[in-house]
């Protein structure tokens, strides 16, 4: 289980921060969004370095999930899953769509590649 009370000191001090990181970071190409600076690839770490971010993230996986799915699942308030999926999908991790959350290209290879390699 996720332990939001020691997660939630680090959220009120991250947030701050991390809001004002801009999407301009990233650029489309063929396959998707990539980061073009370390400034947008610095971002998606520190988006990461929260477990329940990470656990949201494969959660989601290859499926399609809710708000609600991701609220239920993890015990989160409305507004905290919400500030979670907005910094994963700024991050470009995950994208929003009619209001179904699904994994990008970069969260499918975080998925498969990195946390493979930590489980080795």
């Amino acid at each position: 289980m996720i332990d939001m009370e020691r997660d939630t000191d680090v959220i009120q001090e991250f947030e701050a921060s991390a809001l004002n990181t801009s999407l301009s970071n990233l650029t489309e190409n063929s396959s998707g969004k990539w980061w073009e600076t370390s400034e947008g690839h610095r971002f998606a770490g520190e988006v990461l370095q929260l477990r329940i971010r990470r656990e949201i993230l494969k959660f989601i996986g290859s499926r399609v999930r809710t708000r609600q799915d991701i609220e239920t699942t993890f015990g989160l308030k409305e507004n905290l899953a919400e500030l979670h999926l907005a910094l994963l999908e700024k991050a470009d991790m995950i994208e929003e769509i009619d209001g179904f959350y699904r994994s990008t290209t970069i969260g499918s290879a975080y998925i498969n590649n990195f946390e493979a390699f930590l489980s080795d």
